[in-house]
């Protein structure tokens, strides 16, 4: 069972119970918020100027001098001059908590990337949300935690020996990419319940409009038919088009129950909610969005009414003082009545004639009535210029009591003293002469940027992966991204909300633009004083060089309370360490270093001298081959004829010689046939004679 707050009304846990419960909770917050909507539907025209004829919002026939768009644009320019940079810094700017500033460099990067991203990014968020603050009075914005998936197949595992599917093929869901998104919310689309303040705030409920394809995506549990579709959505509502090709819509409603930590859905005319969650984002103080941009809230009633409002009668007394001075106006001009017998009197008035007599014809009863004067009379018109004069001053008197209860008065002064300036002080008058006021609106607009980017660092410390923190802030690229257990320890403490709240906080750069001067102000004063601190320090460094790393550690120390120093932090912390490593260089005699410079200087001196010496020996040495040079080419050209001389006494030598060798070889040649005929003629004769004694042996035997 739920119980009612308000009414102590118990309703059943179901989807139709809890319908019921916050059926009356809406018509109870519609119903307290009717009166502030309906008039800030008015503020908003009044700002644009829109009038059915020459009526007001109000019914009053007027003409206007529109002085609240005017304040209104000056607040916005004032306000928001650039695009928000947010720093997530050092809670207490501790100079040797690297950890804590490593941390705040990769979330500054996250937030600062996600500024800059195009179509409906944070900066429009908070440039619209400003502008509902200066209207109807309210300016509101929540966060979302999106992320994207991709869908990867697994193989199914195969047994090698049998063959056999041990698992089959799954298809595995990971985590592709994730973000964060800052939805902007219109002031009509916000409810809450009655509250004095907003930490005794229930519930919140903030307002979509669906069509038939986004509500079957968002609810596709709950037919589509039973849903009542004629509502024309809110620009066409406010435009009054009866025909219009824009699809029907209904108005769901997402409500935010802090005392149950749950979100339902619910729209009217379904009997039940459409959806009902657990906390979805877990943020320590439950809402999806900081306190709103609130204008004149009271500890009575938490309920927003605009500036228009709080002036409205001053407006109106402006307007109706304008419209009397138009009237009066156009009745300022030259009107008169003539007598209709003296045709030569219009004549004067029509002809435009210059240099020029006009006849009369009875010039003696002309001068008996007066002449001129006396057949011819005008309206007043001193009185009606007088009445303008008082007036205009009138007005004036309400302009400067409008821009007193405004805070416009000390803006338009420093206007009025810098009708000479330039581009280059344009920032630092603005900043000047800005009212005690302004400043409020101004810190009061930082904190809402700030408490949303808060938020955002929340949402990234719980949901997001490490690695997902790594890639989007590069990190890696970094001088501290090379020392990886900096970045683990920095990564751990980003994860650790409860802990990494009391050493990191967000801080956003204020919008308006006279702190561009101010932060090159300051750091215009930090160079300044860097460069005094250098000078100091350079004796110290003279009588002992090893104390460059403490007097690093002492420029470290006044670096971390300047905003924007995280980063270069990072390189002073690498030149620390690298210095320590290093061991220190023994102090130098101011004598040994006077006899030092003396030795190098005579050594230069030397060197110059052995330098020229060689080139001189370099040159006779160059002379000295090219002579040689030349006699080699003589010695060669007569070796060359010798040779030549050598080849032709050796080519008569061999030629004698063969000759000798051939006559030689053919005589040898001669005797060796010679003996060879003999030898076979003793081998015949042997022959035959061995045949005879072989006969005569035979014959004996016989």
């Amino acid at each position: 069972m739920t119980e009612d707050n308000e009414t102590g009304k118990e309703f059943e846990d179901t989807p139709a119970g809890q319908w019921k419960r916050w059926s009356g909770e809406m018509l109870a917050a519609k119903k307290d918020f009717s009166r502030w909507q309906k008039e800030s539907k008015k503020v908003v025209e009044k700002f644009l100027d829109t009038r059915t004829g020459e009526q007001d919002e109000w019914g009053e026939t007027t003409t206007r001098l529109n002085l609240f768009h005017a304040n209104t644009t000056t607040l916005m320019c004032m306000l928001y001059g650039k695009v928000p940079k947010v720093e997530v810094a050092r809670r207490f700017a501790d100079a040797d908590d690297d950890i804590a500033r490593v941390a705040g460099v990769m979330l500054t990067r996250i937030l600062n990337t996600d500024i800059e991203e195009a179509g409906e990014d944070i900066a429009s968020v908070f440039r619209n949300g400003l502008q509902d603050r200066l209207l109807p009075g309210l300016g509101t914005a929540r966060v979302q935690y999106q992320f994207s998936s991709r869908k990867t197949q697994l193989e199914a595992i195969i047994q090698p020996d049998t063959g056999k599917e041990v698992a089959p093929a799954v298809i595995v869901e990971e985590l592709d990419t994730e973000w964060v998104d800052v939805v902007y919310t219109h002031w009509a689309d916000v409810l809450w319940s009655a509250a004095r303040t907003h930490p005794e705030i229930r519930w919140k409920a903030y307002r979509s409009w669906l069509d038939k394809d986004e509500f079957k995506e968002r609810f596709p549990d709950i037919e589509v038919k039973k849903i009542d579709f004629k509502n024309k959505g809110p620009v066409m509502k406010s435009r009054g088009d009866k025909e219009t090709t824009v699809n029907p819509q209904v108005e769901v409603w997402e409500i935010w129950d802090k005392d149950e930590k749950r979100v339902y859905w619910w729209t009217e005319g379904y009997e039940e909610t459409l959806d009902d969650q657990e906390d979805p984002l877990q943020l320590k103080g439950f809402w999806p969005d900081p306190p709103p941009f609130i204008a004149n809230a009271t500890t009575s009633k938490y309920m927003p009414r605009s500036d228009y409002s709080i002036a409205k009668d001053l407006y109106r007394e402006i307007d109706k003082l304008q419209t009397r001075i138009s009237l009066l106006t156009d009745a300022c001009k030259l009107v008169g009545i003539y007598d209709k017998s003296q045709e030569g009197i219009k004549r004067i008035f029509t002809e435009g004639v210059e240099n020029d007599l006009i006849p009369v014809d009875n010039w003696a009863m002309f001068a008996e009535k007066g002449g001129l004067k006396g057949l011819i009379d005008w309206v007043p018109i001193e009185a009606i210029v007088n009445a303008i004069e008082i007036l205009t001053s009138k007005q004036s008197e309400k302009i400067q009591q409008l821009y007193q209860v405004t805070g416009m008065n000390d803006i338009m002064r420093g206007a009025a003293m810098s009708s000479d300036r330039t581009s280059a002080t344009r920032d630092q008058l603005e900043a000047s002469y800005g009212s005690i006021r302004i400043e409020a609106l101004q810190n009061e607009f930082a904190r809402w940027v700030g408490d949303i980017q808060g938020l955002k660092v929340e949402i990234i410390s719980r949901h997001y992966q490490p690695e997902t923190i790594i890639k989007q802030s590069n990190i890696l690229s970094t001088e501290d991204g090379q020392n990886q257990q900096l970045v683990e320890q920095a990564l751990q403490l980003i994860k650790d909300s409860d802990n990494a709240r009391w050493r990191i906080t967000v801080r956003p750069e204020t919008l308006a633009i006279a702190d561009y001067a101010q932060m090159k102000q300051d750091r215009t004063d930090y160079m300044m004083a860097l460069a005094q601190f250098m000078q100091s320090a350079a004796p110290l460094l003279e009588m002992d060089p090893g104390s460059l790393p403490s007097l690093l550690k002492l420029l470290k120390w006044g670096l971390a309370g300047f905003r924007g120093s995280n980063e270069i932090e990072g390189v002073i912390d690498a030149d620390i360490i690298r210095l320590q490593k290093q061991p220190p260089q023994p102090k130098q005699d101011p004598k040994a270093a006077q006899i030092a410079a003396e030795s190098e200087a005579r050594m230069k001196e030397i060197a110059q001298e052995m330098q020229q010496s060689a080139e001189e020996h370099r040159q006779k040495m160059e002379a000295s081959a090219q002579d040689h040079q030349q006699k080699l080419a003589q010695k060669d050209a007569e070796f060359q004829v010798h040779i030549q001389e050598l080849k032709l006494e050796f080519k008569a030598e061999m030629t004698q010689i063969l000759t000798e060798m051939i006559a030689s070889i053919r005589q040898q040649a001669e005797t060796t046939r010679f003996q060879t005929l003999g030898k076979a003629h003793e081998t015949a004769l042997q022959m035959e004679s061995d045949d005879h004694a072989a006969r005569r042996d035979n014959g004996k035997s016989e």
